[in-house]
């Protein structure tokens, strides 16, 4: 078996841990280091950029045709048609990227990079259909081509199924919500609440649907994972942006106010922070786990430098940061052998 640098540091970490708490013998510690060898290339990732950098040159290689007199021409009047038939030519170019991405998909499972590339060039036609019906139906609402954009990619997100399309339609969602909310109110406001509010609010309910469906439809993990991790990141961002400039939409009206002023928004956050840490460790969810300990030290740091960037010398602000990094450092290597603790103790006493 052949793994990356970064992956046989890992397992050759995991098996000296289990031979130093002597789960495994010493010869099973050597049979198991050599049951692999070190990749010299992580062709995966070479794979993963190619890819990227093909769907790139395709882009390019469009660029350059538009530059070429003649077909220049000979495009103006394919696009002179109705914007019905552009709108139907980009769909059967988005149908043809996904039905050949399914089959590369079965036949070729292992393919991963090649057939997202696919998906990504649907997800690229897709958009362009939609934007031509709405030039059909005249609309200049472009929220409802946005929502109309989410649900296709959240149906084609399950029928291929991919992760990667269903991650468009959160995002398309979240672009509709957005922009639905702001037009609302153009002074910045949605049931008295800022645009970083309201996806607080927003992000928490992809958060608690990700859990249910997680716990209650087992089959739909991915999903489920996909969904909760977007919705996480999501939140805490919104949140961490609250904390800073409060539910204030205009900022004129936000600078007359003092930082401290807002410390109960920072506080909400380490709250949120603090449990998600708490139930990341007590029911080893990773996901959570991380996303707690990681905006404790962001809440924790922004704090400090709204709070002592001014008025504190330079070299002594700076040392205390590198303290405090040291300190919390090895406060979370504490908590994470915590979570990782029950695990080791169920693997021992097997």
């Amino acid at each position: 078996m052949k793994l990356s640098k970064r992956e046989s540091r890992v397992v050759s970490s995991a098996i000296d841990q289990w031979h130093e708490e002597g789960v495994i013998t010493d010869d099973d510690r050597s049979k198991l280091k050599g049951s692999y060898e070190v990749a010299s290339i992580d062709w995966s990732l070479i794979a993963k950029y190619s890819f990227w950098v093909a769907i790139l040159c395709i882009v390019l290689s469009v660029l350059s045709v538009l530059l070429d007199k003649w077909l220049i021409e000979l495009i103006e009047q394919i696009f002179s048609a109705p914007d019905i038939a552009k709108s139907g030519f980009f769909a059967v170019v988005a149908a043809g990227f996904y039905l050949y991405g399914v089959r590369r998909k079965t036949s070729a499972p292992d393919k991963t990079f090649s057939n997202e590339a696919l998906f990504v060039l649907g997800i690229i036609s897709t958009a362009i259909s939609i934007y031509f019906i709405g030039q059909v139906i005249e609309t200049n609402n472009l929220t409802k081509l946005i929502l109309l954009a989410s649900i296709v990619y959240g149906l084609l997100g399950f029928w291929i199924p991919s992760l990667l399309v269903w991650a468009c339609a959160l995002l398309s969602l979240s672009i509709w919500f957005g922009i639905e909310t702001y037009q609302w109110d153009e002074s910045g406001y949605f049931l008295g609440m800022t645009l970083p509010l309201r996806f607080v609010l927003f992000s928490a309910i992809l958060v608690a649907l990700g859990m249910v469906t997680q716990r209650k439809w087992p089959q739909f993990e991915d999903f489920s994972i996909t969904t909760r991790a977007y919705g996480l990141i999501l939140f805490f961002l919104s949140l961490w942006v609250v904390s800073i400039f409060g539910n204030y939409a205009d900022f004129a009206e936000w600078g007359d106010v003092s930082q401290f002023s807002l410390i109960h928004w920072s506080v909400l956050l380490l709250i949120a922070s603090l449990a998600a840490l708490y139930h990341g460790i007590k029911f080893d969810d990773e996901l959570n786990r991380g996303f707690g300990l990681i905006f404790v030290f962001i809440n924790l740091y922004t704090r400090f430098v709204e709070y002592f960037w001014e008025g504190t010398h330079k070299a002594l602000f700076f040392a205390v940061l590198a303290a405090s990094f040291w300190f919390f450092g090895t406060r979370a290597e504490k908590i994470y052998r915590l979570g990782q603790r029950p695990r080791t103790i169920e693997t021992g006493s097997e």
